[in-house]
């Protein structure tokens, strides 16, 4: 079985990885991890160009070939590229001559397949990377960065479009499904599940709020209904949806008489019990209903941090 590997980009390290294994199991749920600082390594069905088509934190990933102690005696079952590169991934606490290794790698697979070394646009990028315990040979060839969706319309307490990106990805739910956000503002959370081929609903109390996420989402060519309510409509469309991915509003961006705890209290009560629920919300709001789900601190300033919690 093909294993893969991440490279995490150091935000968040937890929670990208988690998501690196929630976007695995919503394709295969008998894949295995190895987890070693910001590397993730994955044996799974699933192509990694597919997993890493959709994560958010993720800096560089590609095929493990092998661990590695002499690049001389690794074999590379790759055809024969035109152009190559070599980069060396220190992920170890000891410091290493990154361009001495990838000059000495570099010329050993010049002999090997008689290939032009390019550093900008290379056909087979060659990896080695290095973990206080391993080191491992990998390869990646053919990489491409997923397309943004456009937001024409943004608002000031908007959530962040990596959260938003993030948040659907622990939903483990697939292309073809449908998320709903209760609470779907500008759209944030809408756009990015559209953008990776999941449907998605929005409620919002607001009317101009559900007319600004009807535009973003227009300008992107993305059909997402877009309910005006409140999330109590959750009821009416329990059997349309698969999870709820929201971010509870708080203090003046609530816009609502009830306290910001007694909204959260409030919908959770609306929400079906097995719905998979990936929700943030502001710290300090937490209720019993959330004790036993996964939590997540993203820290903002000094008077605000965010939890996200997956149920």
């Amino acid at each position: 079985m093909p294993q893969s590997f991440f490279i995490l980009s150091g935000q968040h390290p937890e929670l990208a990885r988690d998501e690196i294994i929630s976007i695995t199991k919503s394709y295969d749920t008998k894949a295995t991890f190895l987890k070693d600082s910001r590397l993730v390594l994955v044996k799974s069905t699933v192509p990694w160009k597919k997993i890493v088509k959709r994560a958010t934190f993720v800096r560089t990933s590609g095929i493990i070939v092998s661990t590695i102690d002499d690049l001389l005696e690794t074999k590379l079952h790759l055809a024969k590229p035109k152009t190559f590169a070599c980069r060396v991934i220190n992920l170890s606490s000891k410091r290493v001559n990154a361009g001495q290794m990838e000059g000495e790698a570099g010329a050993i697979l010049m002999r090997r397949w008689g290939s032009k070394v390019s550093l900008s646009d290379p056909e087979v990028t060659v990896y080695l990377i290095i973990t206080d315990d391993k080191k491992y040979l990998g390869y990646a060839e053919g990489i491409t960065e997923p397309k943004r969706p456009k937001k024409i319309i943004k608002y000031p307490t908007e959530l962040e479009w990596k959260l938003a990106r993030c948040m659907v990805n622990l939903s483990q739910l697939k292309e073809g499904r449908t998320i709903c956000d209760s609470f779907c503002g500008t759209g944030t959370i809408l756009l990015e599940a559209e953008s990776m081929g999941i449907h998605s609903i929005g409620i919002d109390f607001d009317g101009k709020m559900c007319d600004i996420a009807k535009k973003n989402l227009a300008e992107n060519g993305y059909h997402s209904k877009i309910i005006n309510s409140t999330y109590h409509d959750i009821q009416k469309i329990k059997d349309k949806i698969d999870g709820i991915v929201t971010d509870v509003p708080y203090g003046v961006s609530s816009k609502a008489s009830m306290p910001p705890k007694k909204i959260l209290q409030d919908f959770l009560s609306v929400v079906p019990k097995k719905m998979k629920l990936v929700i943030v919300y502001k710290k300090g709001l937490d209720v019993d209903e959330l004790s036993e789900a996964k939590k997540y601190e993203i820290y903002r300033h000094k008077s605000l941090t965010r939890v996200i919690a997956v149920r």
